[in-house]
């Protein structure tokens, strides 16, 4: 007959078995960086902009994007645990802390991989599924596992594949590329320039101890708040040329001017302030960048409805 005390741990741990397996759920949520799936937000934007798709339709195109997204914040973060886990922002990331298994992810984060591109094929078109596979490519071996370790630039053409959803929203309706949903994609690759400049700002430590040559380690905060200013410029001009191709009207117009005025007088702010305020300007930049980008996306689609 078992020990009283035997049997009350045994209890215990059965009482304990859901909790555990909860835990890992979320943690296999987790390295799918639910919250940067905001790229959706793009998707839909063009997918409108294209003239749209029936209620259903556009919540499975966006289903297949998400699912290729995640797989490759999966194995972003895969390739990035040894990194990760000397920076206080990202230590505490399940594959960083060891709370999940390197194959379990890998397996998890291909299996996300190869559904959206099925579905794609399956429902949308092959451009669609051509765009899910560029993305990852470019964020995964190109980005995260080469250019990341090896230059401050990463970040801009790392910026291409979180800007591919405007692609994917476009394709997904007209099975087509063109000109409008080509200048909203490099409006989108060169925002996150200065939107990760503006965080490297303020996080510039975790980078240096991690050993990413991001623009602020290797060439220093003046270096960084130029770079900034420069990109946000090509950022806005790109704005008001998706008005000037035609494909939205003077609500969106002025959304740009302002959103994007505002902007770039933050950026110039922050350059003529200099190294005293960086950081504070730097983390006001790096979230005002969201509502930012967030407001052109949905003017340009309320434009078209």
């Amino acid at each position: 007959m078992s020990h009283p005390l035997a049997q009350e741990a045994v209890q215990a741990a059965k009482r304990d078995e859901p909790r555990r397996a909860w835990a890992v759920v979320k943690d296999y949520i987790a390295i799918t960086k639910p919250k940067h799936q905001v790229v959706l937000l793009t998707c839909w934007s063009t997918m409108m902009l294209a003239g749209g798709a029936p209620f259903a339709e556009g919540l499975f195109i966006l289903f297949a994007t998400a699912l290729g997204v995640a797989s490759s914040h999966v194995y972003n973060q895969l390739f990035d645990s040894d990194i990760d886990a000397k920076m206080r922002r990202t230590r505490n990331r399940p594959l960083a802390a060891g709370r999940i298994s390197r194959r379990g992810a890998g397996v998890f984060g291909a299996l996300l991989g190869i559904l959206s591109v099925l579905l794609m094929l399956w429902q949308v078109n092959v451009l669609s599924a051509l765009l899910v596979v560029a993305g990852w490519v470019i964020y995964v071996p190109i980005y995260t596992w080469w250019l990341k370790r090896t230059t401050p630039w990463c970040t801009f053409f790392g910026g291409a594949s979180g800007a591919v959803p405007t692609l994917i929203g476009w394709a997904s309706v007209t099975g087509r590329l063109d000109i409008v949903p080509v200048l909203l994609f490099m409006f989108m690759m060169i925002w996150q320039t200065p939107h990760f400049f503006a965080l490297s700002l303020f996080r510039g430590r975790d980078y240096q101890a991690a050993g990413v040559p991001m623009l602020v380690v290797v060439s220093g905060v003046a270096a960084t708040l130029r770079h900034m200013l420069v990109h946000s410029l090509i950022m806005f001009a790109f704005t008001v040329l998706v008005y000037t191709a035609g494909a939205a009207g003077i609500g969106y117009l002025l959304t740009a001017v302002v959103g994007g005025g505002l902007y770039v007088a933050g950026v110039i702010a922050a350059n003529l302030q200099g190294e005293p305020r960086a950081e504070w300007w730097g983390r006001r930049l790096f979230f005002s960048s969201y509502p930012y980008m967030a407001a052109i996306f949905v003017s340009v689609a309320l434009a078209r409805l």
